[in-house]
């Protein structure tokens, strides 16, 4: 079939099944409402060619070059883009689902409300390219390239970002659930307002980086390295830091309510009006830190080190301290509240709860 019979068929809202368009020159083709269905393109140009309201469905655009093209609600399910180009392309409400996109360079395009469900995306490029809400849902990502890129808005879910190139990418307002970032040095990327539900961060450095305004519920952070890190009022609720390093970090109104920190050492770490409610703090080390107003009910400190720590008016309602260390401490500390704490033993919801 000839460029002309397909624009014709399309112009009439024809689908088009089955062809095949090898090498075809689609260069500044003006496509609205195509339906394509097991078509081949492989090999073929779209150079700055214009797709509005399209569908490829299962078919193949393996080496199709599609660089400066613009895209407004296209949709490729099971399609092949295997090596396919969209450099400086504009990807505008576009969904890929159940796609390979292994070796697809997406350098220097902008997406826009674009989601991958289920895409390979492996060894793929997207180094300086725009993402801004933008969706990764159960992708491979192997090796994927996101150097230089600026991201606003990424919902991430069970991605595996363990290979991935990161270098000075710009990440602002992230949605990671159970993603696996685990033993990454990400001191060159930026991360503000980011939400890592669940995710795998052991081992990692993130020293220094600011991550202000970011989540962290249930997340592993295991031995990662958060000294100098800036954390105010981060949510760090049953989070796993296990052996990590804060010293020094900023975590100024932080919530660590049931988080994991035995033999995490936080010295010299800002922890006014830090919440550390049932938390396990075994061997942790607060050596140094200020604690103005902190609360730790119900913590677990046996064998924590509060040497000349700063205290003032620190809650340590029903802790358990045995062989923690406080010598050298300045300030004040509020010790149990004897009437709290028959209030909490008998609290109704935790005696059901207990039945």
């Amino acid at each position: 079939m000839r460029r002309e019979d397909l624009l014709e068929r399309v112009e009439l809202g024809l689908p088009v099944e089955g062809v095949s368009f090898v090498e075809a020159d689609f260069n500044g083709v003006l496509l609205d409402g195509a339906i394509l269905i097991g078509c081949d393109f492989s090999g073929a140009r779209f150079h700055e060619a214009q797709l509005k309201q399209c569908q490829f469905v299962q078919c193949r655009f393996e080496r199709a070059d599609f660089s400066g093209a613009e895209f407004d609600t296209v949709q490729w399910p099971r399609t092949g883009l295997i090596a396919s180009s969209f450099t400086r392309a504009v990807l505008l409400n576009c969904q890929f689902a159940e796609t390979d996109a292994t070796e697809a360079d997406f350098t220097g395009a902008k997406l826009v409300s674009t989601s991958f469900a289920r895409v390979d995306l492996s060894r793929s490029c997207f180094a300086g390219a725009e993402l801004t809400t933008v969706a990764m849902i159960e992708c491979a990502l192997a090796s994927i390239d996101l150097s230089d890129a600026t991201i606003r808005g990424l919902t991430l879910v069970k991605g595996d970002l363990r290979t991935a190139i990161l270098d000075h990418a710009d990440i602002d307002t992230m949605f990671a659930m159970e993603a696996d970032i685990s033993d990454r040095d990400l001191r060159n990327v930026r991360l503000s307002r980011i939400n890592l539900m669940r995710a795998r961060l052991a081992g990692s450095n993130l020293a220094g980086v600011d991550l202000s305004q970011s989540l962290f519920l249930e997340a592993d952070l295991s031995r990662a390295d958060l000294s100098g890190a800036k954390l105010p009022m981060a949510l760090m609720i049953g989070v796993d830091l296990t052996a990590a390093k804060l010293v020094g970090a900023d975590l100024t109104g932080a919530n660590f309510s049931e988080a994991k920190l035995a033999g995490a050492d936080l010295s010299d770490a800002r922890l006014s009006n830090a919440l550390f409610e049932r938390a396990d703090c075994a061997a942790a080390r607060f050596e140094r830190a200020l604690l103005d107003h902190a609360q730790f009910p119900y913590a677990r400190l046996d064998g924590a080190s509060f040497i000349a720590a700063r205290f003032h008016r620190t809650n340590l309602h029903a802790i358990s301290a045995e062989g923690t260390l406080f010598q050298h401490a300045t300030g004040s500390t509020l010790p149990t509240d004897p009437q709290r704490a028959v209030a909490d033993l008998y609290d109704p919801a935790r005696v059901a709860a207990l039945a």
